[in-house]
């Protein structure tokens, strides 16, 4: 029988352990799944599985949270937790006697492709314009094609658990500014993504896809200048060959919508929150 009250969190990193503390704090039963899960936080059940090995054997539970992250980012990396791994899980979750009442898979707003810097927003188009996106657009469609009842959060560029590669960059003198037009950035600090999973988990009909941003796309370069400027550091020079890549700004406005409400509503009240 399954635990009305139980969350397993497969993939309990940083994130993922953030989620666990929430709904630990709110008398939910949280299992915690990764490869070697001794140290978890107190009150998140540690459960080691290697889902890259095999399909696991997991507890009946009522929802399912897959935050796991690459270890790094090439395209090996990011089938080895999105092909292997969570098609591992999910054809346990599929074939278990008590199928979970809710499945949250976290991706990423990597799929869209857009270079002009407009809007985009759940409906926008995505594309597999590397392997990276393409397996995460596949974690998606397996999920859809599954039969359980899930949902997709696609969060950009979470910072907050300490410092960060950005900031480190800003210190070390590091950080350049590619030449060129405006570059977007899209940020969410990791404490709001923690709480937007558990928002999401509390709706009674969620929508299928949510973008996890914050409420302010901003100039990459401008971004990089006023963080220098807090921290005394040198401003980051304009340099090399202009960016190449995807350049878009991505919109809060379903997640909003659905009731949730940022302890961080721009990077500003991030990154101060980051410095202390």
């Amino acid at each position: 029988m399954a635990d009305s009250a139980a969350v397993l969190i497969a993939g309990c990193g940083d994130l993922g352990q953030r989620v666990g503390r929430l709904l630990v704090a709110s008398g939910r039963r949280v299992i915690g799944l990764r490869r070697r899960a001794g140290g978890l936080p107190i009150g998140i059940e540690p459960l080691s599985v290697d889902l890259a090995a095999a399909a696991p054997s997991v507890p009946a539970v009522d929802q399912v949270v897959f935050c796991a992250a690459p270890d790094a980012g090439d395209a090996a990396a990011y089938r080895r937790v999105y092909e292997t791994g969570w098609g591992n899980l999910l054809s346990a979750l599929a074939t278990a006697r008590e199928p979970p009442r809710r499945v949250l898979l976290v991706t990423s707003t990597r799929p869209y492709a857009q270079r002009d810097g407009q809007w985009v927003d759940e409906d926008s188009p995505v594309t597999p314009h590397d392997a990276q996106s393409e397996a995460l657009l596949q974690a998606e469609t397996r999920l859809r094609d599954s039969g359980l009842p899930g949902l997709v959060l696609r969060p950009a560029g979470l910072y907050g658990a300490g410092e960060g590669p950005l900031l480190r960059s800003l210190r070390e003198g590091r950080a350049t500014i590619p030449p060129g037009p405006s570059r977007w950035s899209n940020r969410m600090h990791r404490d709001d993504a923690a709480r937007a999973i558990v928002h999401l988990l509390a709706l009674a009909e969620p929508a299928p896809l949510y973008l996890g941003v914050d409420g302010e796309p901003t100039d990459h370069a401008a971004l990089l200048r006023e963080l220098a400027q807090w921290i005394g550091a040198p401003a980051p020079v304009s340099t090399g060959a202009p960016a190449a890549g995807a350049n878009r700004r991505c919109s809060n406005a379903r997640l909003l919508a659905s009731g949730f409400r940022f302890l961080y509503p721009t990077w500003r009240e991030g990154y101060r929150a980051v410095l202390g």
